[in-house]
């Protein structure tokens, strides 16, 4: 007889990546440790993006506050990893809640565009 374990399921646990991600929940924005290692300690502030024809958020990192710029939380003062952007007004404005639920998923890869300085992009789509 073979026994098989069961390994009840924990809020707050989750898949590990090796690449930079950004994870959406209700009403936070996540980055990934990989990505806040790729953008870099100096970065207080971002401004946010959204292009509805290609389902795209858009990041832009920013040393100083400027005009319409969120403060970024660092999650590792509660021992975890990486960043967190309050982005419920954001995410209000362009339906970006539902667009997520109809991907099915919550976590998109983070890819930093090479044109524009201290810009990163995720894709909203499988």
């Amino acid at each position: 007889m073979a026994f098989e374990r069961f390994i009840t399921p924990r809020r707050g646990f989750s898949v590990k990546y090796d690449e930079p991600r950004l994870k959406l929940t209700k009403h936070h924005m996540v980055v990934n440790d990989v990505a806040k290692k790729q953008i870099g300690e100096a970065f207080n502030y971002v401004v946010l993006f959204f292009d509805d024809e290609t389902s795209s958020v858009g990041l832009q990192f920013w040393k100083e506050r400027v005009l319409d710029s969120y403060s970024i939380g660092d999650k590792t003062k509660r021992g975890k990893h990486g960043l967190i952007i309050n982005g419920k007004r954001f995410f209000d404005k362009f339906g970006i809640c539902e667009k997520v639920q109809k991907v099915g998923k919550d976590s998109f890869p983070l890819v930093r565009d090479e044109e524009k300085k201290n810009f990163y992009v995720a894709v909203l789509k499988n």
